[in-house]
């Protein structure tokens, strides 16, 4: 699965990720960048799956419910393992990863660039994800930083018709990128990562102290919402 992962998007990358970048440099139309940045949607979409510690809580939950079957006697058949593999993989992740993009189409997409000394912070989880009533089976929101200065927040249809929207922030300390850090962290499972270490623990220290942990996107986004224009007479 992860080789199937590899080759399908990780391998393409940079492909994705420099078109994305033209998109947002030249003002380009977004139906040029428009299939790259669903290519980087399936990597936020996939990333929880990938992460060992979702692994292993999927590996109890399984383990659980299979001791409850036998438990009440109803014979199950014995799963094959293998010595390499640590948790059992969650098969078809990437289908599943589709079949939630398919429910937010069309998506509409927020691009921010960082023209300052901050940066994004990566989570163990490679985005955050934000979900409808805590139902995992429909997201309305994804934020996925693809560098430490470019990050995107994929918005789905269900929460209403938002133009494309580009923001560039010059200033350090940024209220925005600490409102997207904040979530980024929040949604890590264990480890997150900073191209510059002393930015990350003044990031954290700030977090600690206005006590915000992430959740900003569930109650907010990015951008306003496209109102209908008159019909004319």
């Amino acid at each position: 699965m992860e080789v199937e992962l590899r080759v399908l998007f990780e391998d393409d990358f940079a492909k994705h990720l420099a078109a994305v970048k033209k998109f947002y440099e030249d003002h380009s139309s977004i139906e040029n960048a428009y299939e790259h940045l669903n290519y980087l949607a399936i990597m936020a979409l996939v990333g929880e799956y990938r992460n060992p510690h979702y692994k292993h809580g999927i590996d109890e939950a399984l383990n659980a419910m299979k001791n409850h079957v036998k438990n009440i006697g109803v014979e199950i058949p014995e799963e094959q393992t293998h010595q390499d593999v640590k948790y059992q993989n969650a098969k078809g992740y990437i289908d599943v990863a589709r079949l939630l993009l398919t429910k937010m189409d069309p998506l509409t997409f927020a691009l921010v660039a960082i023209k300052s000394n901050d940066h994004f912070i990566l989570p163990d989880t490679s985005a955050f994800l934000v979900r409808e009533h805590l139902n995992v089976s429909s997201v309305i929101q994804f934020g996925l930083p693809v560098s430490d200065k470019l990050f995107i927040l994929g918005r789905s249809s269900s929460m209403g018709k938002y133009p494309t929207t580009l923001v560039e922030t010059k200033n350090d300390d940024d209220e925005l990128v600490f409102k997207i850090n904040s979530d980024l962290v929040n949604y890590a499972y264990k480890t997150v990562a900073c191209h510059n270490e002393v930015f990350l623990k003044k990031t954290i220290t700030k977090m600690q102290q206005v006590r915000h942990i992430g959740q900003y996107f569930h109650g907010s986004t990015i951008g306003s919402i496209e109102k209908n224009k008159p019909s004319k007479q």
